[in-house]
């Protein structure tokens, strides 16, 4: 081999290392780039509902503040209620009148007269 074949094999490696090299650094470089847009969309997105949940936080403070406000005007609007002193418990000898008692004219009886209920044809 003479040395200009030799050259010739070395220019064609480095040309073939160069050409792979602009290949993987295209073929990566568009990973990567589309790695780097869907992480800043997350970003975004992770942002956003940071935003939405203080929002959300902000909104339930004030309807419970909100609540509680009414329920004081509720409070204060609600008539007071009288304390109600029930009657005392009939005594045991009322109680016994009152289920002893039968009503005027009616005598009990143990059963009932036996009714017949006419078929339908």
């Amino acid at each position: 081999m003479d040395i200009e074949t030799v050259g010739i094999a070395v220019g064609s490696v480095l040309v073939g290392g160069l050409a792979a090299a602009s290949l993987c650094a295209w073929w990566w470089g568009r990973k990567l780039k589309s790695s780097a847009f869907r992480n800043s969309k997350l970003d975004h997105a992770r942002q956003f509902a940071e935003q939405q949940g203080v929002q959300v936080k902000k909104q339930v403070e004030q309807l419970q503040k909100e609540v509680s406000e009414l329920r004081t005007q509720l409070a204060r609007a609600r008539p007071r209620q009288e304390v109600h002193v029930s009657p005392p418990p009939p005594s045991r000898e009322e109680l016994e009148n009152m289920l002893l008692r039968t009503p005027a004219g009616q005598s009990p009886e143990a059963f009932p007269d036996t009714q017949i209920i006419p078929r339908k044809r």
